[in-house]
């Protein structure tokens, strides 16, 4: 009997954090897509705001949108510290609630001046993806945590696919001034969902006083363990984000590319983010069967071989077909180093340790946009697809020089990555 109800009590437990994590998906989905919504558009905004050349527009704008990832990742650290101390929910929700102001206030400005303060204020404050990340992160049993930050991986990087696209029709029926309305109300209402849906079971420890005093003499995090996992990160989001400056001048130098470069463009993005989002669940689950190092080698050197080639394609249709591959493993890379940060710190220092690696994913936001126009002004829109692949092969050997050459022979090694690829794709 006793042991009935212990599993009856197991059951109902995972019943309930099953439903807080399908709600929590929900509330992630609702408030990137909200962040995305406006972001693409802040060119057009700047223009309203007075500055009508549109030269002068696309660096206010890029001036604009890089601000808050530098105040982002000034203060990630200590919003993760914080986390450790009252929890990970209450953190998701000062980035959520605060988000829904700061960016409901955007839709009043009048001059680029207070839309720029605005936005240092919103890195400062906000950071949904790494508070619900690392809040994932605790409470996730061991076995499901691969899964579960796939799963929302996911979901970002679906919004961050659909965003524009809704975003852009709903400003050209309304306005881009009450877009950022709109997205202050999706945001509050994510934070709602979070409020009384999600659930955050904090764990018991119990230590003696002589383990006490050693958990208070602690001083930093384990950087050696954390630094693979932060430089992945880091490179990707560079990759990710490096492109989107280049590629549309890229496909106005294609054979065959069209006069419409802009919607080309968009599609190659969108389903790129479409792609990503398939990358990282399967990433997730894939890294439970052959580990968290060798998925990271794996996809961060496919993403690097099949991003280079994209710099010498001669037409559309191979382009696209080689930045959907390079999506996916991108896309993959990004749960699984959050996995390889996970175990890398004891529970109770998780909140810190994914305050750092939001850090790592900022500085990544800001310096690939900069970079790439640089090097395209530079040496060409090709460059920006070279560059950024041979940073991501070079990372995957290094890593796979730090950690060691598996034991598993390269045959028997690919054979096994892609046994448990192909075995998840068909379930």
């Amino acid at each position: 009997m006793k042991n009935r109800i212990n599993r009856l009590i197991v059951e109902r437990h995972d019943a309930s954090g099953s439903l807080s994590f399908s709600l929590l998906l929900v509330s992630q989905l609702i408030a990137t897509t909200g962040f995305t919504f406006v972001m693409p558009f802040m060119p057009l905004y700047v223009q309203q705001l007075g500055v009508e050349d549109a030269g002068h527009a696309a660096a206010w704008a890029g001036f604009i949108n890089g601000s808050a990832g530098v105040t982002m990742a000034l203060a990630a650290p200590l919003w993760g510290r914080l986390a450790d101390r009252v929890g990970r929910k209450p953190m998701l929700l000062r980035a959520t609630l605060a988000a829904s102001v700061v960016v409901g206030l955007m839709g009043f400005v009048t001059s680029p001046w207070q839309l720029l303060v605005l936005r240092l204020v919103q890195g400062t404050l906000t950071g949904t993806v790494p508070a619900a990340t690392a809040l994932v992160a605790s409470t996730a049993p061991k076995e499901r945590a691969g899964f579960r930050l796939g799963a929302l991986q996911m979901v970002i990087f679906i919004a961050a696919g659909l965003g524009p696209a809704l975003g852009g029709t709903f400003a050209e029926i309304s306005g881009i001034r009450h877009s950022f309305f709109l997205t202050s109300i999706l945001l509050a209402a994510s934070g709602v969902m979070v409020l009384f849906g999600v659930k955050e079971v904090k764990p018991v420890r119990e230590v003696s006083g002589e383990e006490e005093s050693k958990e208070r003499g602690k001083v930093g995090l384990p950087y050696k363990l954390l630094v693979p996992g932060l430089l992945a990160l880091f490179v990707v989001h560079i990759a990710i984000t490096s492109v989107g400056v280049a590629l549309p001048g890229f496909l106005a130098s294609l054979e065959a590319a069209g006069k419409h470069i802009a919607g080309q463009a968009g599609w190659i993005l969108g389903t790129g983010a479409l792609a990503a989002a398939a990358g990282s669940v399967l990433g997730g689950r894939v890294a439970g069967k052959i580990g968290a190092r060798r998925a990271i080698v794996f996809s961060l050197a496919l993403a690097g071989l099949t991003a280079i080639p994209q710099a010498f394609v001669s037409n559309v249709p191979e382009l696209w077909m080689l930045r959907l591959v390079t999506s996916f493993f991108l896309g993959a890379v990004v749960p699984v180093a959050n996995l390889a940060i996970r175990d890398a710190v004891p529970q109770e220092r998780r909140g810190a340790a994914f305050g750092v690696a939001s850090s790592a994913v900022a500085v990544g936001f800001a310096v690939g946009p900069i970079g790439g126009g640089l090097v395209s002004a530079a040496l060409g829109f090709w460059s920006a697809f070279l560059i950024p692949g041979v940073l991501l092969a070079a990372l995957a050997g290094i890593l796979a020089l730090v950690w060691g050459a598996p034991r598993l022979r390269p045959g028997r090694r690919f054979g096994t990555i892609l046994r448990a690829t192909v075995g998840h794709l068909m379930k």
